[in-house]
């Protein structure tokens, strides 16, 4: 193991996250950012809701229709997020009974927003569909999912609290992520990750995080999820019961 890779791990595993400098040199970004534009500018073109007052597209979901002009913009942004440099990054990520296979779920290209600028809520992504804290508990002890983006432009949105991926919250976390006041700027001990065009970014899914959504400066950053292994849903009880 080299010692960036080893750095790297380091960082995942105490802090949820790690930034990959230049990762796409000034050529492979703006390739990069032809094809996801091409997607977007369909989708704008399309409605007047997704791609205005959404600060995101699926890219391999709605991949039929944003691509359907060019197809082979959506064969570059597929062959990038399972290279095997992307792949290598995710290298050592998983649990050990989970394997080393990531599975792409989906891949989305963030963007500025016509409409209005809004703070997003803090949240865990294992809590999207999952109601009852306690499996969603479960699926945080003991699965993992990982987030892969790289920015086209210079992206600073991104808030994280280090270290929330390896634990279940404090009482304040979960009063703010799981309540009323989910958009508050005063989450404890988050940092924001900020992105030079070209950087890349892997932070685990389950840990605590959140983005603003602003019309200025432009956003253009691909973000792919994988999973590792497949969640047993069941109600959480500490070990030994």
């Amino acid at each position: 193991m080299n010692t960036s890779t080893r750095d790297r791990l380091d960082a995942f595993r105490a802090r949820g996250f790690f930034v990959v400098p230049a990762f796409l040199d000034a050529e492979g970004r703006a390739e990069l950012r032809r094809a996801c534009d091409a997607a977007l500018l369909r989708t704008r073109a399309l409605s007047q809701e997704t791609g205005h007052s959404t600060p995101r597209i699926s890219l391999f979901t709605d991949g039929m229709v944003c691509f359907q002009d060019d197809p082979r913009a959506l064969e570059l942004i597929a062959a990038l997020v399972g290279s095997p440099r992307v792949c290598e990054l995710l290298s050592g990520l998983a649990r050990p009974e989970e394997g080393d296979t990531p599975r792409l779920k989906d891949a989305h290209y963030y963007h500025e927003q016509t409409g209005r600028d809004w703070d997003g809520d803090w949240h865990r992504d294992s809590q999207l569909g999952q109601p009852d804290p306690e499996i969603e508990r479960a699926v945080v002890a003991t699965t993992t999912a990982v987030h892969f983006r790289v920015a086209l432009e210079d992206d600073d949105r991104l808030e994280i609290v280090p270290g929330s991926h390896a634990r279940w919250d404090t009482l304040e976390e979960l009063r703010i992520r799981r309540g009323a006041d989910r958009a508050t700027p005063d989450m404890p001990n988050a940092v924001r990750v900020a992105l030079r065009a070209g950087d890349a970014c892997v932070f685990h899914a389950w840990s605590i995080h959140r983005a603003t959504y602003l019309r200025e400066p432009p956003r253009r950053t691909l973000d792919a999820l994988y999973a590792f292994g497949r969640p047993t849903l069941r109600r959480w009880a500490p070990p030994g019961t």
